[in-house]
């Protein structure tokens, strides 16, 4: 019944990554370094989409962006969400294998793994993001390191300065490994076991980082990384943040199940700090003190719980079902999965949406060719960059920690709030063209602004553009759906002669 289970886990993650499947806000500044590299060869480390200033960067996720743009171009939408479903299926199957180590009579039931991969799908599942990879291989390690210390086979340690040079070069999230080999560094000595072999691991994987690149430069970046605010991106607010509670709701039902299924089981068996598996505890504690800092490091609590708690949650439950109809359960759950995915696939088709993009300001501005100064949402910049570059530059995109002054994002901030004299930002960085959220007050300002004219608007967003580049023969945006989703991945941007 292990394949039965197994079938059934990768239907409902693939008919869940077609339920999600929106483009990620910085999607298409991975496309936009993939087609360069692949056209050029080469990995620039400056800025040519904005018009504001920016600085010589690091990118930490070149790697994801060379598989994303091959993905998109040879296999388009159905490539990437397939590519999706396999990877979290990937990390689902090794999460039922560590489960599996620790208790080789464990039985895979749908229902938990439905309830773990249910909890943050804003984070793990909209279309592919550079973080799939360091999901996926913080699992890989996990899994490998508990077959290190159960089964007592140093050798397999290879494994990990081996990953780490793919895993460095696809995301900087690959500090989330060393962050797990001094877990365990920490947990095997208070279990007082050798702890000489995760050292030396640890400083092999260190070398291994250094293969990229950026050499040298790359270990510093991600050091500095580590101290970033990043206040004003939603996914690093605090999980009992408002937006937190807002909007990630589910994660903290989680924790309250969590929360009463570790006390039962405590009380139950009569749990001691000093019997512990100290690894375990070390794991399960500093995952959940990550999650509740920052929304986008909830995977990998969610993943530990899962992968660590499995076991130890089911022998609360002393009544089992008989075999046969708990083989039918799976069975018909498996159904389901089945049902589900296809009405996944019919209602949205292997295909990614854009709709939460300007995608009919955008239009206006190709269709009608108004060259000039963009301005727009920091997480909306890499999208309009991707659309209409060269004739327009944007003011900043996703990079913004990466390319940009620190001071810049809150100038953004500033102007999106009409904060006092965010109009003389508006004249130090010279803007021609501005594409206005209607959830900040500048769209109510531009509305009477005697610069600026609204030249169309959708539900979420409006177009105001400098009077004197207002002309006559302007023509409304398109209103064929279609069109948008077919032309999505339509760019100018290009370096090859043959296209």
């Amino acid at each position: 019944m292990i394949y039965i289970f197994y079938l059934a886990l990768f239907l409902f993650i693939f008919g869940y990554g077609l339920y999600y499947n929106g483009i990620d806000n910085d999607f298409f500044a991975r496309l936009i370094v993939g087609k360069t590299y692949f056209q050029t060869a080469d990995l620039l480390d400056w800025d040519f989409l904005s018009y504001t200033p920016t600085h010589r960067f690091i990118d930490h996720e070149w790697g994801s962006s060379l598989i994303f743009y091959f993905l998109q171009s040879h296999f388009g939408d159905a490539g990437l969400l397939i590519f999706k479903a396999i990877i979290y299926s990937a990390i689902f199957f090794i999460i039922s294998r560590i489960i599996l180590l620790h208790n080789k009579e464990a039985k895979m039931h749908f229902l938990p793994f439905l309830f773990m991969i249910n909890i943050a799908p804003g984070v793990i599942f909209s279309t592919l993001r550079c973080q799939s990879f360091s999901f996926f291989f913080f699992i890989l390690w996990l899994y490998t390191l508990e077959r290190v210390r159960l089964e007592n086979n140093t050798r397999l340690l290879w494994i990990l300065p081996a990953t780490m040079v793919i895993w460095g070069n696809l995301h900087g999230g690959c500090a989330a490994g060393f962050g797990l080999l001094v877990i365990y560094i920490l947990g095997e000595y208070l279990n007082k076991k050798p702890v000489k072999k995760y050292i030396i691991t640890l400083a092999l994987c260190l070398f291994a980082l250094l293969i990229n690149p950026y050499g040298f430069e790359y270990l510093k970046f991600l050091i500095s990384a580590l101290t970033l605010k990043r206040e004003l991106i939603v996914e690093w607010q605090g999980t009992f943040s408002k937006i937190g509670l807002n909007y990630h709701y589910r994660f903290i039902v989680f924790l309250a199940v969590f929360a009463v299924l570790f006390a039962a089981f405590w009380a139950k068996f009569k749990g001691s700090f000093k019997n512990a598996d100290k690894t375990k505890v070390l794991l399960l504690l500093i995952t959940l003190l990550m999650s509740i800092k920052t929304i986008r490091l909830q995977p990998f609590f969610v993943m530990s719980v899962c992968a660590f708690c499995y076991n130890d949650f089911y022998k609360l439950f002393s009544k089992k079902l008989p075999d046969k109809i708990d083989n039918l359960k799976e069975i018909l759950l498996c159904a389901l999965m089945f049902v589900f995915a296809l009405n996944t696939a019919a209602a949205n088709g292997l295909r990614c949406f854009v709709w939460d993009y300007p995608i009919m300001e955008v239009e206006f501005i190709k269709s009608n060719k108004i060259k000039g100064n963009i301005m727009c949402e920091f997480h909306d910049g890499s999208y309009v960059a991707y659309k209409l570059y060269p004739d327009n530059l944007i003011f900043m995109d996703g990079k913004y920690e990466e390319v940009y002054p620190d001071n810049l994002i809150y100038v953004l901030k500033n102007i999106s709030l009409t904060q006092k004299g965010w109009q003389n930002y508006l004249k130090k960085y010279p803007t021609d063209i501005i594409i206005a959220s209607k959830k900040y007050k500048i769209f109510n300002e531009l509305k009477n602004n005697k610069d600026f004219a609204l030249m169309t608007q959708s539900p979420k967003f409006a177009l105001f553009i400098r009077k004197e580049l207002v002309r006559n023969d302007f023509k409304a945006s398109r209103g064929d759906i279609k069109y948008y989703i077919n032309s999505k991945y339509d760019t100018n941007i290009n370096w090859s002669a043959d296209e």
